[in-house]
């Protein structure tokens, strides 16, 4: 991340403006010098003045702000600026009129270290009074009599109104600064809030990952191992095959982890179609519960967006699980619906069924059916659960042919 601090451009010149005001302090200085017309001690006031005019201009432009001493955005340090300059400017020109010139560089700081509502009414103030001390017009009610005074009043009305729409501009650009930083922050919080809602859904996406995978194979075992305990002691062979099937069922189950982690498509979809994937599980879940299921095909089956057969396979493994674990169902009809802009997967059983209504107002329903609306959800799809007591189970998967 960038924190290297912007600087307006105004700012970043501020080194020229200090060499215009360094030269309008040298030059005049050098010609009043050359011209050998002022006494000893008028050369030694003049000298002090410049040198304390130039002091003061490295020490509040450069040395405070360097100690941390509050910067020009403070008002009281452009005010205690401008009336050292102002002074010094003014002390100068009473001693010869060459150093007009300093006005040069004096205004420029005027209008820089002070806000336009005290840097033009000062502006506006000083120059007729310049002008009367230029011309020796002596008062106020002899120099509006000259027309030298209306110039110097009309030049400072111009400039007063150039400085206007330069501090326009400056402030603009201020309120665009400040729009941009307030864009920024906001782009940053913004991005925040996608990495934290992303890291979000993946977790949740693994946790169904988990379930679907490690959950079910866990409880195949279990329920094999159960079931060969009861019958080691009156039929072995029995024992023995719960025993491989809870072997093989834990293989299984270590290979889809491990494709959980890869972040891959499950392990039975890969090199066949969604239709050959589900009369596998299908034929696997009929040998472990003995319980018959039939695979059966509407329309006509087209290759799907990845997720879309991860969500729906995953939902056969669920719709089976949960039959195996509730329903003491003794056939399932397993139905994929191809239609022109979805598909349909259909569950039924003929189990002991339930109230959906009742069970879900009672927060049942488990992990496994709410991972299955949080996947359909994913993909712009819905789940339906369709079942009243002793009438056994449907449940419905709806999705779109194309993901959104």
């Amino acid at each position: 991340m960038n924190t290297t601090k912007s600087v307006h451009a105004w700012e970043r010149m501020g080194w020229v403006w200090s060499v215009i005001f360094y030269f309008s302090l040298i030059l005049p200085w050098a010609y009043w010098l050359a011209q050998d017309t002022a006494t000893s001690a008028e050369r030694w006031l003049v000298s002090a003045l410049l040198l304390s005019s130039g002091l003061a201009h490295w020490i509040f432009v450069y040395a405070m702000p360097r100690r941390g001493i509050p910067s020009r955005s403070r008002l009281w340090y452009g005010v205690v600026y401008a009336g050292v300059i102002t002074a010094i400017t003014f002390g100068l020109i009473a001693i010869d009129h060459t150093f007009f010139f300093v006005l040069s560089g004096y205004f420029s700081q005027l209008f820089f270290f002070l806000p336009t509502r005290l840097s033009i009414p000062i502006f506006l103030a000083g120059i007729p009074a310049l002008a009367i001390q230029a011309n020796d017009m002596g008062s106020l009610s002899a120099a509006i009599r000259q027309p030298i005074f209306w110039s110097w009043l009309l030049a400072a009305g111009c400039g007063s109104l150039i400085a206007l729409w330069i501090s326009a501009i400056i402030q603009q650009g201020h309120q665009q600064h400040e729009l941009i930083g307030e864009l920024r922050r906001t782009q940053a919080e913004l991005a925040a809030s996608e990495r934290s809602a992303g890291v979000l859904a993946e977790r949740q996406r693994l946790a169904r990952e988990i379930h679907d995978t490690l959950a079910q194979g866990f409880i195949s075992v279990v329920t094999h191992l159960e079931a060969a305990d009861q019958a080691l002691d009156s039929d072995l062979s029995a024992a023995r095959r719960h025993i491989g099937q809870a072997t093989a069922t834990a293989r299984e189950s270590l290979g889809q982890a491990r494709r959980v982690v890869q972040d891959l498509r499950p392990e039975v979809l890969e090199g066949s179609s969604l239709v050959e994937a589900v009369q596998r599980e299908a034929d696997k879940w009929s040998e472990r519960t003995g319980v018959a299921a039939a695979v059966t095909t509407t329309g006509t089956p087209l290759p799907l967006p990845p997720e879309t057969e991860v969500t729906l396979l995953r939902a056969v493994q669920e719709s089976l699980a949960n039959v195996h674990r509730h329903a003491g169902a003794r056939q399932v009809s397993i139905t994929l619906s191809y239609m022109p802009d979805r598909v349909l997967l259909d569950v039924q059983d003929d189990g002991r069924g339930f109230d959906p209504t009742s069970n879900l107002q009672s927060g049942g329903g488990g992990f496994g059916l709410t991972a299955m609306r949080q996947r359909a959800a994913a993909l712009a799809g819905t789940v339906y659960v369709e079942s009243s007591p002793d009438e056994g189970t449907t449940i419905v998967v709806e999705l779109p042919r194309q993901n959104r």
